[in-house]
Parts: C-alpha cells; sequence; structure tokens
C-alpha cells in the first residue's frame, strides 16, 4: 500500500458539545457543521483520563487508562503505535504550539517536530492574528513543504494546536455578538480559567461561556480554509483527516470552570472526534457505539494496514465503512482520575465514584444520555445498578492488570436497559 495518508487534528480543550452536530446552539459553526456533514462523526469518544498526558498516552500506546493505574502485571507499554508506523516505512511529522510535546519529540519516531510560538496577552483586532489562526497558518506551511518531499511514501501528519487550552484572543466584538441586549459587557479577560471553583453567578458562568463560544466561532473560521487546504494538497491520494480533541473543558455545570478542573463529568470527558476520508461528498453514517481514546490508535493501525498490530491496543477501529457488528461495538467503558476516582458507563447508565472525606466511597449514578450534565444523582433510587456497576468496573480493574483483553460489553446485560 502507497501514498496513503493520515492527518490528525487534535484541538485541545475542545469540549463534544461544543459542536453543533453535537448539540450545541451556543455560536455559529458553519464550517464545522459542513465538514461533519460529509464525515464519521463519533457521537460517544470519551476520555479515559482528564489530562492530556493521559490522553496521549492512551492513543499513541493504544492503552487504556486502567492500565496504567495501580502496579500492573504488564512489565512494559507495548511498542508505541507510532514506532509501529515509523517500522511499517511511514514518514512523520508534528507541528504543535504545545511545548510540552515538542521536549517529548526527540524520544519519538517523528522525522520532524515543528513547533509554533504562540502567546497573546490582549485580544487580536482581527481574526487572522489570533493564536489559532497563526496556528493554521503555520501548519500548513509545513504541510506544504512537508507534501513536497513525499514520493509515494505513507505519512502520518500530527497537528496538536493549545486550542482552547491557549490564550482566549479572538477579538472582543465576537463575544459581543453572542450576547443579548440586557446581558453584561463582554469580559475581556484572555488567560482562560483555570481550574475556578464555586462559580455560582449566572453572569460570571456567561462571561465564561461567551468567551469560550467566541474562540470555537474563530476555530470554525480557520477549519474551512484548512480543509480545503488539505484536500487539494492530498488529491489524488487516498487520505484520512480526523479531528479530535485531548480534554473537555468545565464551564460551571458543576461550579467548576476551567480546563484543569479533573472531575469525572461529562463535560470534561465527552471529546469530539470526526473521521472524514478527504474527497468525500456523501454522508456517512454516524458512529453511536460508546468509544475511547486507544480506539483512535487503533482506526490508524487499520488505515495503515497494520491489522496484525490491532491485537495489541485496546481499541476497535472506527473507519468508516458504513458497517459495524453489534459484537464489535462497544457498550462499556471506564475513566480513572488521578486521586483513585472513577467513572463507568453503559449506553443509559453512568457512575461516578470517588473517595468522601472520611475515605468511605461516594458514589454518584446518572441515567444515560438523558442527564446529559449529571445534574440529578439517583443512586440512593437504584441501589441495585450501583452495585452492578461496581462489580464491572471491579472486572476491568483486575482485567487491566493482566494481558486480558478489556470487555466490550458488561457481564450484566440489564446494564444495557435503562429502568424508567
Amino acid at each position: 500500500m502507497s501514498d496513503r495518508h493520515a492527518i490528525c487534528l487534535c484541538i485541545d480543550g475542545l469540549r463534544a458539545s461544543a459542536l453543533g452536530t453535537y448539540g450545541s446552539s451556543a455560536c455559529p459553526t458553519p464550517q464545522l457543521d459542513a465538514l461533519a456533514s460529509r464525515a464519521a462523526v463519533v457521537d460517544w469518544m470519551f476520555a479515559d483520563s482528564p489530562t492530556r498526558e493521559g490522553f496521549y498516552h492512551s492513543v499513541w500506546q493504544g492503552t487504556h487508562a486502567l492500565r496504567r493505574a495501580g502496579l500492573s502485571a504488564r512489565q512494559s507499554d507495548p511498542p508505541s503505535i507510532l514506532r509501529r508506523l515509523s517500522e511499517s516505512a511511514s514518514r512523520q511529522l508534528l507541528v504543535t504550539d504545545e511545548r510540552s510535546l515538542v521536549e517529548i519529540a526527540d524520544d519519538l519516531p517523528y522525522d520532524l517536530a515543528a513547533f509554533v510560538e504562540n502567546h497573546a496577552t490582549s485580544s487580536a483586532d482581527e481574526m487572522e492574528l489570533t493564536c489559532l489562526a497563526r496556528f493554521f497558518s503555520q501548519a500548513i506551511e509545513q504541510i506544504v513543504v512537508w507534501r513536497q518531499s513525499l514520493q509515494k511514501t505513507n505519512s502520518l501528519i500530527w497537528l496538536h494546536s493549545q486550542g482552547l487550552a491557549g490564550p482566549w484572543d479572538a477579538p472582543l466584538p465576537m463575544r459581543e455578538r453572542l450576547l443579548e441586549e440586557d446581558d453584561p459587557a463582554a469580559a475581556e479577560f484572555v488567560e482562560p480559567p483555570s481550574a475556578l471553583r464555586d462559580i455560582n453567578d449566572p453572569d460570571d458562568v456567561l462571561a465564561f461561556r461567551t468567551a469560550y463560544a467566541a474562540q470555537v466561532m474563530v476555530l470554525d473560521a480557520c477549519l474551512g480554509a484548512f480543509v480545503e487546504t488539505i484536500e487539494e494538497l492530498f488529491a489524488g491520494s487516498e487520505t484520512l483527516l480526523m479531528l479530535f480533541s485531548a480534554r473537555g473543558y468545565s464551564l460551571g455545570e458543576h461550579a467548576s470552570v476551567g480546563i484543569e478542573c479533573r472531575e469525572l463529568y461529562s463535560e470534561g470527558l465527552h471529546l469530539p472526534w470526526l473521521l472524514l476520508p478527504c474527497g468525500n461528498r456523501t454522508p456517512l453514517p454516524r458512529q453511536m457505539s460508546l468509544s475511547q481514546p486507544a480506539d483512535i490508535a487503533a482506526t490508524l493501525l487499520d488505515w495503515f494496514g497494520i491489522g496484525e498490530s490491532l491485537r495489541e491496543t485496546d481499541g476497535l477501529s472506527l473507519l468508516p465503512n458504513g458497517e459495524t457488528s453489534g459484537n464489535d461495538t462497544r457498550q462499556l467503558i471506564a475513566a480513572v482520575g488521578e486521586s483513585g476516582e472513577s467513572m463507568i458507563r453503559t449506553p443509559v447508565w453512568s457512575l461516578i465514584e470517588r473517595a468522601s472525606a472520611d475515605m468511605s466511597a461516594f458514589a454518584q449514578l446518572f441515567t444515560k444520555p438523558d442527564d446529559r450534565w449529571e445534574s440529578n444523582d439517583i443512586s440512593e433510587l437504584c441501589p441495585e445498578v450501583v452495585d452492578q456497576l461496581r462489580s464491572e468496573l471491579q472486572n476491568l480493574q483486575s482485567l487491566s492488570q493482566t494481558d486480558e483483553p478489556l470487555p466490550l460489553r458488561p457481564q450484566s446485560e440489564s446494564l444495557l436497559e435503562a429502568v424508567r
């Protein structure tokens, strides 16, 4: 297989609920909507860790975060997905404005790692002068040169933007246009909040959500030109463009605001994932099953025809072929936090568990997908479901410390049926 390419665009801090294709009406996103209309949209991808570092470990190693929690029986991580691609003669390019990724690039099999210097102390006068616009402009310059150097060679292009975790420097009028006549004036801050707690004033929440939405509008404008350029550059080759995020962003759903709010709620874990075979103009079926970051690894291996390595990952390939076997879809996912907290979910239930002040287990149970923002804890009403989900989590944790594959479905089929 020759002249096959994958372009992975990771926008840090972009939560699924920010996009119209996931139900958002906070701001217009015509370019993202147009992309989604001809891409395979993964409805329910959830991070298995609330951190950027955890996301990349899961994607680049193809392993679930549970395998890294506690003392694993595995002697070492499996060879990285990037190394597998390198061994198959695929060339690799990294472009990022996140310095921590560049610092580890020397330990990764990238042929070239390019750093985009990006910072801002005030709102941009024009959209073209924002950090996001500069990132996309320089990324395209790098890709143009890279494309010219490829001679019938497979390649992986990995683009990581600070995105919503970087400066919120959209022109102030963009924020103002999102406000109603009686709303407070648009806030003028540029440094996004990291981890604010006990945010209960509606005006404060509105200010943060408006500023976030303005950044999403900037992203949307940049993305249109980017996709058009990519499809022109790679015309005549088989190219897969994937857009996703490394982590979400809390915007007051649980009185917290910021990228470093690491509770295991949907606003931080539910991530967008769009897969577009470049040049495709027909609608592709939405992927309705649950998904996790290791699926990105499996999808890349599948795209490049490295099928023998798929068995070494915890992921499932989600290449948009229009057919999904019910036995091969994931109906059970989990996430683990830095302090031992955990989340386990089926299509109709979500259990979040953490240690309380007295170190006893504290659990919250939510119905899905109805309770979108986990606002109605029904753990006391359904103790049997809590016990079943705890048992499922214990089984996942036990299997994660072995070389056994993690189950795709719960042991109890009743966890796939909602209680009304």
